[in-house]
């Protein structure tokens, strides 16, 4: 590790830098709906995170270490200082760079495959979400155990592995992709298949399945839908693919059906849309000629990095209402080693292709910062905690909250106070900062929520928080 870190110390550095504003990011959104299930004061309501079964500390995934644990632990020992626990995200973040790097020097034995494919991964515009938003380190210790998992699996450590794919799978649903990555490791490496390594894999994967399908069950929403459309599936993986080079994430909602995009990308970002679809072609352009290049040297190792990318990516092919950039981090290390060995097996194109890169993705991940809702979320979470300290440190009896509009109009389905909700989920923080979970707080774009007659309404004003 200390070698890696030596080697590597100036990209690690950069990295640090770019993303050093999330360690003073508040927490937002799920991030309180996680806090109040991990407010817990007995032993079997801990054993209750790992529960298949519904009960009161379930969350709407089954990700029990990376989400209830995870938040458990840090606000026992934390409370609410967030900053610890982005500390940790990060810390997170880097030990899977240098699982990321340690896997390529297995899997190529190439020193400059793996810097490359460390930096490609490192940089990547698409790490923003999951290192701001705390909820989303479910991510992140999703591929530190399946990195794991292949390290061991590729070293002849079985049962280690198969250890770190049942944590993985306790981290996040989508690491039950492993022991097909590991029969491809299998087939294009050892050239053969050894039965016995990889029936406990197979095992495990069906008794998870059965418990995650018929017990626990799918989350319900319009996100949720399946889609098994051949032309809705190459459009999710059409945006896979480009967010991997850097791509916005907010881009999607600017492109119309044939991949034109509508007039008001460049109304709504004038300098920024040219910027965006420019690196765009340029990066996907360039990929295109260097893989032209590589066509007929193309080997087994290309094939096992593009099969994990897409194999990484499949279950979420059948969620076209649910894409986010957040998801791609285990895909993202098929893609940056899949471009890394292009890039190496043509050395002239690799630094301009490299400068080109991080040059775009620098960019795209500040104009991400400055328009990402985990970034706006978290500076009106802090605002409310302030407000809640500085007037209510203990929570007023016989009185209920309300936010009420009295900003300018949103739209009446997007008022302010339908903000404020989404910002803090609802009553969630307020159940969390009293530690109080029969609090109920109202918000006055929901009409349909039935006001207590017996208590006295207390208004917020939504207005000191947009400011």
């Amino acid at each position: 590790m200390s070698q890696f870190i030596k080697e590597n110390k100036f990209i690690l550095a950069l990295v640090f830098l770019v993303f050093l504003p999330s360690l003073f990011t508040f927490f937002s959104g799920d991030d309180w709906s996680h806090l109040r299930l991990s407010q817990i004061s007995s032993f079997s309501e801990f054993f209750n995170f790992f529960s298949f079964s519904n009960n009161a500390q379930t969350a709407s995934f089954y990700r029990p270490l990376s989400t209830q644990v995870f938040f458990f632990i840090f606000q026992t020992i934390f409370g609410l200082n967030s900053f610890f626990y982005h500390i940790f995200v990060m810390a997170g973040f880097f030990y899977s760079l240098y699982l990321l790097h340690s896997l390529c020097l297995i899997l190529f034995k190439n020193k400059l495959v793996a810097n490359v494919s460390l930096i490609i991964y490192a940089v990547s515009a698409t790490n923003f979400t999951r290192l701001y938003f705390l909820s989303a380190f479910q991510e992140i210790l999703m591929v530190i155990f399946i990195l794991s998992s292949l390290i061991y699996f590729a070293t002849k450590k079985y049962q280690r592995s198969l250890i770190f794919f049942i944590l993985a799978l306790m981290s996040k649903e989508t690491a039950i992709v492993l022991p097909a990555i590991l029969l491809a490791y299998s087939i294009l490496f050892n050239k053969k298949i050894n039965i016995k390594k990889h029936l406990w894999f197979w095992i495990i994967s069906a008794v998870y399945l059965c418990f995650r399908f018929f017990i626990f069950k799918l989350p319900v929403g319009d996100s949720y839908i399946f889609s098994f459309s051949p032309k809705s599936i190459l459009n999710t993986l059409f945006w896979y693919v480009t967010w991997s080079f850097g791509t916005p994430e907010l881009l999607v909602d600017y492109i119309s059906s044939g991949l034109k995009p509508i007039p008001r990308l460049f109304t709504d970002y004038p300098t920024w849309s040219y910027i965006m679809l420019t690196g765009t072609v340029t990066l996907v352009s360039y990929t295109g000629y260097i893989f032209a290049k590589t066509l007929r040297s193309l080997n087994k190792k290309h094939l096992f990095s593009a099969l994990l990318f897409l194999v990484s990516i499949s279950p979420l092919l059948l969620l076209p209402w649910h894409k986010f950039t957040l998801e791609l981090g285990l895909p993202l290390v098929g893609f940056s080693m899949f471009v890394s060995l292009l890039l190496v097996a043509h050395k002239k194109d690799l630094k301009t292709f490299l400068v080109l890169f991080i040059i775009f993705n620098l960019l795209t991940n500040y104009l991400t910062y400055t328009r990402h809702y985990s970034v706006g979320r978290s500076k009106i979470s802090t605002q409310i905690s302030e407000f809640l300290k500085n007037n209510y440190p203990t929570y007023p009896e016989d009185s209920y909250f309300e936010f009420i509009n009295d900003t300018q109009d949103y739209g009446a389905t997007w008022g302010s106070s339908k903000q404020i909700s989404h910002t803090i989920s609802s009553s969630d923080m307020f159940k969390v900062f009293y530690n109080n979970h029969t609090i109920q707080v109202f918000f006055e774009d929901d009409t349909e929520a039935e006001r207590p007659t017996d208590k006295k309404q207390i208004k917020i004003s939504t207005k000191q928080f947009f400011k």
